[in-house]
């Protein structure tokens, strides 16, 4: 129950904040009366549950910390009997050295005491979600947490009454004091996040081509960062910051080194990427990364390549989600190596989650297609076909995939958008046959014969 409770908290958590640079919060923060603006803390999102006697920390993940200085220390000088949950943020401290994320892990190891938790936002008191506006709810977390506790504080943090001094709050305390970030909080408004812009490196391997006003021009690059020899993990697809002069370069370069893939990466707009070559280094910059989103963790393919035969998949493996990437410049001084291109530019920066309970693909069950048809016109020499394949994934365990699958493709030689596609998913087999029935009855019509 307490690990459901932190997953939910996690989702909603990832769901709510905005991240934003540091030139954008007088034009993207909100107008508000006044804003409370804290200090974003580089740790690890943690429950704290106190029962009216001992208290612990827990994350979505299910792991459980009981052994900590500071959570005896808060448990005797709470001075409240009721049972509470509170979220906050879960960090090493070592004076004013900057501290990451994976700082955590290896403090619960070796240096347990220099952990601190920094409370944000309370989830229950004596089983109750209190209904507190912002200033209510810091008033009360102040109220409920004793100074005196060396470990446990609320987060640090300044009421503020315009943007012009959130800046200025930002640049003391991340520009001068190398904090991590900060995070704004206006009265029913968004929660954003303010971090300096990350740059990474990373390869191509994969290209779109654009079309109406942007045809003879790449319209996205797709990216990956190396894992290990000849292998890369997708990182993002990249489509702003470009010149058209860039985007007329890219694609004369890239159209010349074009590879097999039995692996098929589609963007947004539901456009197939040609994968080339994974030789040439490009540098983005982006606000923020993220493990999670309101699906749980997030994880990419990864991909083998080879001379002979391509890009290969073999598993869908931890991996960040990127906010706003643009593209910096060519690194024609980069190679795409683990060292100029590796994914120790992520784990530098956050800790992924363990990838031991990610399938691989080579432990998926088969598919089994339970009905197939199609059906074959012509008129004037053209061959017209549609196709109607259901299918029950045997995937359904892994939350990547639906258990019914409905894939109708309309080919049609003569239109100038020769090839549409649809799909539609079911939880049962039922539902996807009558999907399909009504596609067909709707589809299939006089002068179409079934092949």
């Amino acid at each position: 129950m307490k690990t459901e409770i932190a997953a939910n908290y996690k989702r909603k958590v990832a769901s709510r904040y905005l991240p934003i640079g540091p030139d954008q919060i007088t034009n993207k923060v909100l107008e508000s009366e006044n804003y409370f603006v804290s200090q974003k803390y580089d740790g690890h999102l943690y429950l704290l549950y106190f029962d009216g006697k001992k208290s612990i920390l827990k994350n979505h993940s299910g792991t459980e910390i009981k052994n900590l200085t500071f959570l005896d220390e808060f448990s005797k000088k709470v001075g409240i009997s009721d049972k509470l949950i509170f979220a906050g943020e879960l960090y090493a401290s070592n004076g004013n050295k900057r501290t990451r994320s994976f700082d955590v892990t290896a403090a619960l190891k070796s240096n347990p005491d220099s952990l601190r938790f920094a409370v944000f936002d309370i989830l229950e008191i004596d089983g109750k979600k209190p209904e507190l506006n912002l200033k209510e709810l810091h008033d009360k977390l102040n109220k409920i947490i004793p100074k005196s506790i060396d470990g446990v504080h609320v987060v640090n943090g300044v009421w503020v009454e315009s943007r012009k001094e959130i800046e200025t709050y930002f640049n003391e305390l991340v520009n001068e004091n190398n904090s991590e970030g900060i995070v704004i909080k206006a009265f029913d408004g968004p929660i954003y996040k303010v971090k300096p812009y990350i740059t990474l490196d990373a390869v191509i391997i994969g290209y779109s081509e654009g079309d109406d006003s942007r045809a003879g021009m790449i319209k996205e690059l797709l990216l990956g960062l190396m894992t290990s020899e000849n292998e890369y993990r997708i990182l993002t697809e990249l489509g702003n910051g470009f010149s058209i002069e860039e985007r007329k370069h890219w694609l004369a370069v890239l159209k010349k080194e074009i590879v097999e893939s039995e692996y098929i990466e589609v963007s947004g707009d539901n456009l197939a990427f040609n994968m080339v070559k994974p030789e040439r280094v490009v540098e983005l910059s982006c606000t923020d990364l993220i493990t999670q989103n309101t699906k749980g963790q997030i994880n990419k393919m990864t991909l083998k390549y080879d001379n002979k035969v391509g890009y290969t998949a073999t598993a869908k493996k931890p991996m960040v989600s990127i906010f706003s990437p643009v593209f910096v410049k060519n690194r024609e001084d980069k190679k795409a190596n683990i060292e100029d291109a590796g994914m120790t530019q992520i784990t530098r920066l956050i800790e992924l989650d363990s990838d031991s309970n990610v399938d691989s693909k080579n432990n998926y069950a088969l598919s089994k297609i339970i009905r197939r048809e199609v059906y074959v016109k012509e008129s004037k020499g053209n061959k017209m076909v549609r196709k109607f394949v259901a299918w029950k994934t045997n995937k359904e365990h892994s939350k990547e995939y639906p258990s019914y699958v409905l894939y109708f493709t309309d080919y049609s030689p003569s239109r100038a958008d020769k090839l549409k596609t649809s799909l539609r998913v079911s939880n049962t087999e039922e539902n996807i046959l009558n999907y399909m029935k009504l596609e067909i009855e709707e589809n299939i019509k006089k002068g179409w014969d079934k092949y």
